[in-house]
């Protein structure tokens, strides 16, 4: 392993020294990335590493409780990143100690971290650090106090009102303080005018305080402050050393109520209140409702769910010979594709040579430019009426294939989401090329092409210029790369993990029995029992069905995002050692419907940017319509997924994306009258997960079953209709 290693890095390092200009470009890389560095930190009165605290109710159940993040203080302002190169972006945190915020000493944890507990005058957390070291812990709470930070022990906090702190169970007791957290507490009482004797030696700065080297080394839980007992009177503890401490408890006199304060579920608190005990409710409310739909399910319809039976029906021919050969047919459509570029390519190469000669023949300079522009329009027209008739056919030919041998469900759902990706894939590729030869002809060099400005993508050892990207290796990599936007050549991982892959493939197979799963055993039935609502106009029980249905629903929608999104594109993405994996961001945070649609399917959202929506601007069109054409598209190429393999055309799935342009706008309206993130958040989700796609379900499945179908269709309506219900 370790020769293996070494051969890399040897020849990590030839392929530098072969490219100079590599090198160069990482060292600049380094030299700009500390510059930003020093201009983050200068001033600063202190910089480290150290471990940040996260609450339950910002993490996920896999996220680790204690984080590293990098932490400048600079004067009173304290801020955190995610390692000391993300210095030269925005910080993760920002946190204002000007207000008289104040230090909890937690002292040693689990004999390794020394912990302290920074809140607001009023007991709100601002933020729990740790770090293993303790000349560091000492050093950031004396850098905290010139701050203008309070230093205070948990003993004199467990004496007030229970802070946020106490209440989230994350400090000890007062009988598990370190004896470095004893010293503050002492110095505290005898700046309050009180004796104690802390049991170690008189010291005169918190500073030196801290210095002390702890005595109490024993292990201390994290367990809850709620409810902390007060200490025994004059309890009387022995160190290690034999000295004798007392430790006081509360006076009958002493003020509990020191500071005014607001209630925890006030407007000034709730925002920064720590609310993992809500969020517990919440899951043991989901988990019990669901577990309750469970039950009444298996009472009612019994076990529906057999994954083998399902199998054998979706792997069994089904003896439609055409349909199947649908399947060589688009790869010839491919192969089309590329002789239609390589035929560009001889094109261009004998414009280039027209023009050499024009220049020979001392041809006017406007002449020698207008006859090349004719040759170039006539060559682009020729081209793009060959790649039109090519990319239609490849949509249409499938498609009335499968329309009029009427293939079953779900081989013609995979054919007909096969056409759809390949036909995007033609047009991208088509495009591209198309802007390549623009260049070539100006004299341009593209982004992304070899003698531009931009270095080689990561795993990239040298970039490709047109036409060195017409082959067939270069498309074939395209067709099956998890991706609709074609370039020359892509960012690639480093290596294939195996481990990984097997686990991403056994994942795979679990998601999709879950939606199988959900599919026989809730969707089904209750979309069977919500047919004679429909049919009868019944809109109190239609109504019923639906929110009925949307649970399982939603459910299954969220299962085939995870199976499609994050397990089938990363395992094709891991195979071709494809590196670009960002495939979906942060769509369930949208807070409008037009956020939504940008973040949640990336492929295809690049795909319309890049093909559609700015091209139409650059056309001239107005915003408003070029994004009318983008959802008028992907309306027409839903239809297409769900009218195809079900046999029919009804259009909801068409309207029901068109729909989405007011959707929209009510959608920005309401966040801007409301000036609310959270609104537009709920609009998201209600209309597209708890309305929108109940409602196409159960339009689809009732046309289906009363046996609508195409216009083209050969089959009569009623006995098709007869043919579904025997078959049911």
């Amino acid at each position: 392993m370790q020769a293996l290693r070494a051969r890399r890095q040897s020849a990590a390092a030839a392929g530098k020294e072969a490219n100079p200009q590599v090198v160069a470009l990482e060292a600049e890389n380094a030299r700009l990335r500390e510059l930003l560095a020093e201009q983050a930190g200068e001033g600063a009165t202190k910089t480290g590493y150290l471990c940040k605290y996260r609450g339950h109710a910002v993490s996920s159940l896999w996220a680790p409780t204690w984080e590293l993040r990098y932490v400048i203080l600079k004067g009173a302002v304290l801020t955190y990143f995610r390692s000391e190169r993300d210095v030269q972006f925005p910080p993760r945190g920002r946190i204002d100690l000007s207000g008289g915020a104040v230090i909890e000493l937690e002292g040693l944890k689990k004999r390794r971290h020394w912990t302290w507990h920074v809140v607001d005058p009023q007991g709100v957390s601002l933020i729990r650090l740790s770090t293993e070291v303790q000349a560091e812990y000492n050093s950031w709470i004396e850098a905290l106090e010139h701050a203008g930070c309070t230093v205070k022990s948990l003993e004199d906090a467990s004496q007030e009102t229970p802070t946020h702190s106490q209440q989230t169970g994350a400090s000890p007791s007062a009988s598990q303080l370190s004896d470095s957290d004893a010293s503050y507490r002492g110095k505290a009482r005898r700046d309050a005018g009180q004796e104690v004797d802390s049991g170690g030696p008189p010291t005169s700065t918190p500073s030196q305080l801290l210095r002390q080297p702890s005595t109490n080394q024993g292990y201390t839980s994290d367990q809850s402050d709620i409810g902390r007992q007060p200490s025994r009177p004059l309890q009387r503890t022995r160190s290690r050393g034999g000295a004798a401490r007392h430790r006081e408890t509360m006076k009958a006199s002493f003020p509990v109520h020191s500071a005014p304060r607001a209630s925890l579920l006030s407007a000034e608190r709730i925002s920064l209140a720590d609310q993992s005990g809500v969020v517990t409710l919440v899951c043991i409310i989901l988990v019990a409702v669901n577990f309750r739909m469970i039950l009444e399910n298996m009472l009612k319809y019994g076990l529906r769910f057999n994954p083998v039976t399902f199998v054998r029906n979706a792997f069994t021919p089904s003896g439609n010979l055409p349909m199947l050969l649908c399947w060589p047919l688009l790869g010839l459509f491919a192969l089309a594709a590329l002789g239609i570029e390589r035929f560009a390519v001889r094109l261009l190469t004998m414009e280039q040579q027209a023009l050499a000669a024009s220049r020979k023949r001392e041809v006017g300079y406007h002449e020698m430019k207008r006859a090349a522009a004719r040759r170039a329009s006539a060559t682009e027209h020729l081209l793009f009426l060959l790649n039109l008739l090519n990319t239609s056919a490849a949509l249409l030919v499938p498609s009335a294939i499968m329309l009029h041998t009427k293939a079953e469900l779900l081989p013609g759902f995979a054919l007909t989401m096969a056409v759809c990706i390949l036909w995007l894939k033609l047009v991208s590729y088509a495009h591209v090329n198309w802007d390549y030869r623009v260049a070539r002809r100006r004299g341009e060099v593209r982004p992304g092409e070899r003698g531009g400005s931009d270095p080689p993508p990561e795993g990239v050892e040298e970039l490709l210029r047109y036409p060195e990207n017409i082959n067939l290796g270069n498309l074939a990599y395209f067709l099956v790369a998890p991706t609709l936007c074609y370039q020359p050549v892509y960012p690639r991982s480093k290596r294939f993990r195996a481990r990984w892959f097997v686990k991403k493939l056994v994942q795979l197979s679990a998601s999709l029995g879950l939606m199988l799963f959900v599919t026989e055993q809730y969707i089904q039935p209750t979309i069977d029992n919500s047919l004679r609502p429909m049919r009868e106009m019944d809109w109190l029980r239609m109504l019923e069905r639906m929110l009925k249905l949307s649970i399982p629903t939603l459910y299954w929608w969220l299962a085939m995002f995870y199976t499609l999104f994050d397990l089938w594109l990363n395992i094709v993405g891991e195979v071709l050692r494809f590196g670009d994996r960002e495939f979906y961001k942060e769509w369930w945070n949208a807070t409008t419907v037009g956020e939504y649609w940008r973040l949640w399917n990336q492929p295809v959202h690049k795909w319309m940017l890049r093909h559609v929506y700015f091209p139409s601007i650059r056309a001239g069109l107005p915003k408003f319509w070029a994004g009318l054409m983008v959802f008028f598209i992907s309306a027409v190429f839903h239809e297409v997924l769900v009218g195809v393999p079900l046999h029919m055309l009804r259009l909801w799935a068409f309207w029901g994306l068109m729909l989405q342009v007011p959707l929209m706008i009510l959608s920005e309206g309401l966040k801007a009258r409301f000036k609310s993130d959270r609104v537009g958040n709920v609009v998201f989700w209600v209309s597209f997960c708890f309305v929108g796609q109940p409602l196409a379900m159960m339009l689809y499945y009732h046309d289906w079953r009363q046996g609508y179908t195409h216009p083209l269709a050969g089959l009569p309506t009623d006995a098709l209709a007869a043919i579904r219900s025997k078959a049911l």
